[in-house]
């Protein structure tokens, strides 16, 4: 089974927190660009089935992200659709997620969208206040968000997931309640909560980094970014509130109701075949019988992407900005850090049919440090991070890179 990720990098306007590969474009950029990732997924549909000997890949996830791909219109959705499933088996039970952002869509829209085959819905909500999201730089207020979900909901959408922000500069602990209380009022399937982060070449960068420029400009206290006791108390409400409503933590920052998690992101937590089409998309894809992986990311230039002549044959190695094939000690950290990610944690069975070892071979010491904190949890099925060792995952998986041992 593969997962299909496709990067509509396009965007009404950038927030200001984002780092992400999008941009505005208007309507003959969209439409090179569509008609070069047509053309990409095409030619990978083909080099696949010749590595398989004329066999299709099944697909069983689709992911549409961005960027925001409720930008294209009801037919480039539908033609989009139409080329994978011409290059792909797609199953007949396969989850099709498409990221929506609320005012670039009304029902009709989404009716078409659901004819096309989108099954699941990721609505980018980030805050119930409308003075966060003016600060994030966001397009749309919270009664334009309800209207979108309102819209979702009357086009059948039965599996929607609802994006939400915490540190947010400004933001206090009883608003980012509201927006938790705000959410939950609504039921939605799935919740994904992230806590900001200030990344490099944003405005937000220049305003809450450190650098001097942005020291200088932090003298509004109203904007000012919440305190780390303020974050680990948003964190501890998000758990309480989100699992008092039914809502299983089972990764680091996505909650899902029961049958409702993310099957495309499980692909990535568990380290499982994922192709990514479009600008800067990436794939982990087996490159041989041996085992061997590889992981590719797509060139960013959109531009550049958009002129590519898929009929030469040259163009789809061309179009890969990276391709690097996995060290042991890579493959073996990227199942351990991913997999600590999910409250199931790393399968203890999976990590010895891929590497022949045990997982307490190659990492017994750290497990067993971080056990005795109370930051990790092991049985003889898997080994997990506890809520306590979530809290400081990042320092934990250093720490796991540094006990790795070549036996």
């Amino acid at each position: 089974m593969l997962g299909l990720y496709i990067h509509i990098p396009f965007c009404v306007r950038k927030c200001r927190y984002c780092d992400f590969l999008s941009a505005p474009a208007c309507d003959s950029e969209r439409e090179a660009y569509l008609k070069s990732l047509h053309g990409q997924i095409k030619a990978i549909g083909e080099r696949l089935r010749q590595k398989k000997s004329g066999k299709h890949y099944i697909v069983d996830s689709i992911f549409i992200g961005g960027g925001t791909p409720s930008l294209l219109s009801s037919d480039q959705m539908q033609a989009l659709m139409d080329v994978v499933r011409e290059s792909f088996y797609v199953a007949d039970d396969a989850e099709i997620t498409a990221e929506c952002n609320p005012g670039t869509v009304t029902r009709k829209k989404l009716c078409a969208y659901k004819k096309a085959g989108i099954n699941r819905l990721s609505i980018g909500l980030q805050s119930a206040d409308n003075e966060e999201l003016a600060l994030l730089g966001r397009i749309h207020t919270w009664e334009e968000f309800l209207d979108t979900f309102k819209a979702a909901r009357n086009a059948c959408f039965t599996n929607i997931n609802i994006d939400i922000m915490s540190a947010l500069p400004g933001q206090t602990v009883l608003s980012y309640q509201n927006t938790l209380t705000s959410v939950l009022a609504l039921h939605p399937e799935h919740i994904s909560a992230y806590s900001l982060i200030i990344e490099e070449g944003t405005p937000f960068f220049d305003e809450y980094g450190e650098t001097d420029c942005a020291k200088k400009k932090k003298k509004d206290a109203a904007k000012l970014l919440p305190s780390e006791d303020e974050v680990v108390q948003m964190d501890e409400l998000t758990w309480k509130l989100l699992g008092e409503a039914g809502y299983e933590h089972y990764e680091i920052s996505n909650y899902a109701l029961p049958e409702s998690v993310c099957r495309h992101n499980l692909k990535y937590w568990h380290c499982e075949e994922y192709l990514g089409v479009g600008t800067g998309a990436a794939s982990y894809m087996k490159t041989n019988s041996s085992g061997d992986y590889c992981r590719l990311k797509v060139i960013t230039d959109t531009k550049a992407f958009s002129e590519i002549d898929w009929n030469d044959q040259s163009s789809l190695d061309k179009c890969f900005a990276e391709c690097d094939i996995l060290s042991l000690k890579e493959q073996m950290e990227e199942m351990a850090f991913l997999g600590l990610r999910t409250k199931e944690g790393v399968r203890l069975s999976s990590f010895y049919e891929r590497f022949g070892k045990s997982f307490n071979e190659v990492y017994g010491e750290v497990v067993k440090k971080y056990t005795a904190m109370g930051m990790m949890k092991a049985d003889e099925t898997h080994v997990a991070l506890t809520l306590k060792g979530m809290e400081v995952a990042n320092w934990i998986m250093a720490d796991f890179s540094e006990e790795y041992k070549v036996l």
